[in-house]
C-alpha cells in the first residue's frame, strides 16, 4: 500500500507495495552516497508478541520493572509520530526521503527491500542498528533473531541530511541511528566490525514455532 496521506515530499513504501506497485512510486531521489537511516528498534513486533503471549515466562526470568518495559514497547510500536516528524523535517529541509515501514519480515529483509526497490546497494553497519536492551533480553530467551523477527514499529529512511535527521528525532528523545550508506553496485551488504554478510530475502518466518 501506499500512504498517500503524506506530502510529496516523502515515499512510503511497505513490503506489498515493492512488490506490487513498483510503477507508482518513483526512485529517481535515490543515489550512492545517499544515508540509510534507522528509528526506532528492530524486533519491537516480534518482542511484544512473545511478551503477551509468554509473560509468565518472562517473569519467572526477570524483575516485574522490566516485564513491564518489555509490554511497555506497546507504546513505540506504531510509526505514525515518525512519519509526521519525516514530514516535517523534510518540508524545513526543501528534501525528499525514500521511507520503508518494517513489518512482519524483519529488520534485515526490509534492508533487502529497500535496497532491490532502489535497485541500488546498500551497506549497513549491524552495530549501528538501534535495539532497545528489552528486544534483546527476549529475544535470547526464546532463541530468536530479533533482525530476522517482526519490526514492525521501526522505519528504514534513505536521505540526504542523515546526521541532521537522525538529530531530529533524539531531540524528541526517539531510537534513530544512521546504519549505512547507498551503494553504486547491487551487493546488500551487512557488517559486524570485520564480519560480511549478504542480505536476503524472508524465507521462515522466526516466530513460526512461538506463535
Amino acid at each position: 500500500m501506499i500512504n498517500s496521506n503524506l506530502e510529496d515530499t516523502t515515499i512510503v513504501v511497505s513490503s506489498y507495495c515493492i512488490k506490487e506497485n513498483k510503477e507508482e512510486l518513483e526512485k529517481s531521489t535515490v543515489s550512492p552516497g545517499m544515508d540509510v537511516v534507522m528509528v526506532g528498534s528492530i524486533g519491537v513486533g516480534a518482542t511484544l508478541s512473545l511478551a503477551k503471549k509468554y509473560e509468565s515466562v518472562l517473569r519467572d526470568k526477570f524483575s516485574s520493572s522490566f516485564v513491564d518495559g518489555v509490554l511497555g514497547l506497546e507504546k513505540v510500536s506504531s510509526t505514525d509520530k515518525y512519519l509526521e516528524m519525516i514530514q516535517e523535517f523534510l518540508a524545513s529541509a526543501d528534501e525528499k526521503a525514500l521511507v520503508y515501514e518494517i513489518g512482519s519480515e524483519g529488520t534485515f529483509a526490509g534492508l533487502y527491500e529497500t535496497s532491490k526497490f532502489m535497485g541500488k546497494g546498500i551497506e549497513v553497519e549491524i552495530l549501528d542498528i538501534p535495539v532497545w536492551q528489552e528486544v534483546v533480553e527476549t529475544a535470547e530467551v526464546f532463541d530468536v533473531n530479533p533482525y530476522k523477527a517482526d519490526g514492525t514499529g521501526a522505519l528504514i529512511i534513505v536521505c540526504n541530511r542523515g546526521d541532521d535527521m537522525v538529530k531530529w528525532f533524539l531531540d524528541e528523545g526517539i531510537l534513530a541511528s544512521v546504519i549505512g550508506k547507498v551503494t553504486d553496485n547491487n551487493d546488500k551488504v551487512a557488517r559486524n566490525g570485520d564480519e560480511v554478510r549478504y542480505l536476503e530475502p524472508t524465507r521462515v518466518e522466526e516466530l513460526a514455532n512461538l506463535l
